[in-house]
């Protein structure tokens, strides 16, 4: 992760400690940290008939609601420029005080020079935004995303990675995106949850292949088949990384549709919920 670009997404309620692993890693790989605190505010018009001739209304307190946050934002924004300077660490801090339903445009496109997106969970108090925000950065960024990092340090410059495989191209995406991470790593283990054998989808030998791929980049590597049994997928994920006592797990995000996921429930919801484990994913 040597001259990585880190991009950090803050809540209004982020503090220096929550940036505080990045800048260690920042200047451990002689890195830069760029920080957008984002602070989601009402949504500014309703409309009254039909388009064309609907007549917009602004709600009452709106304007205020937004001046606030933005203030907010302001001071946040002073406090981690002198935080970088202090710490030596180069990058930009960047403000975004907008309605929900815009962030996952202008996140995407605050994020297409980065290499790493870190989502902290001080963005999670209000939902839709974070969920507008992962989409953004999942489906319309080119840069891997990470979450809990705020919560597990290691996860930066993890020790014991645990691979969640299932042969689709979102897990092979997560597995290339994660591979300065996997290299230095003192151990990485391939996990396949309830493997299916057949040729077209895992294989006689399920994560053989990525464990030979990974081993040529000199990676320690262990492959695990795992049963399910009555648990959902993401459940016998944290289970079986906290077994390993795992940094990282790394993932594809929505093998399947994204609503059908966020409706019915599926196993890239439930990780990106979860705050027990940092998370590595691509989709």
């Amino acid at each position: 992760m040597n001259n990585y670009t880190f991009l950090a997404l803050q809540g209004p309620d982020g503090t220096r400690a929550d940036l505080a692993p990045l800048v260690d890693a920042a200047r451990v790989q002689n890195g830069r940290l760029s920080v957008m605190h984002i602070g989601p505010v009402p949504i500014m018009v309703y409309s009254i008939g039909a388009a064309p001739y609907a007549a917009p209304i602004i709600p009452e307190g709106w304007l205020g609601q937004r001046n606030e946050m933005a203030e907010v934002l302001a001071v946040k924004q002073a406090d981690t420029r002198e935080y970088l300077q202090n710490e030596g660490i180069t990058g930009e801090v960047s403000t975004l005080c907008v309605e929900p339903a815009a962030l996952h445009d202008l996140v995407a496109i605050r994020a297409v020079f980065a290499d790493m997106c870190v989502v902290q969970n001080s963005l999670r108090d209000n939902e839709t935004a974070f969920n507008n925000i992962l989409y953004g950065l999942l489906y319309e960024a080119p840069a891997p995303v990470m979450l809990n990092v705020d919560k597990a340090g290691k996860a930066l410059a993890a020790e014991n990675v645990f691979i969640a495989w299932n042969s689709s191209l979102p897990a092979a995406r997560a597995v290339h995106a994660a591979l300065p991470i996997l290299k230095a790593a003192k151990e990485v283990t391939i996990a396949c949850f309830d493997a299916d054998p057949s040729k077209w989808a895992d294989g006689d030998n399920p994560g053989a292949d990525l464990a030979t791929w990974l081993s040529h980049h000199g990676c320690k590597v262990t492959v695990q088949e795992y049963a399910t049994g009555r648990k959902n997928v993401a459940d016998a994920i944290i289970e079986r990384a906290h077994e390993c006592t795992a940094d990282l797990v790394v993932m594809g995000a929505y093998g399947r549709n994204r609503w059908n996921e966020w409706i019915f429930g599926g196993t890239t919801q439930h990780m990106l919920n979860q705050r027990d484990i940092a998370v590595l994913m691509t989709h």
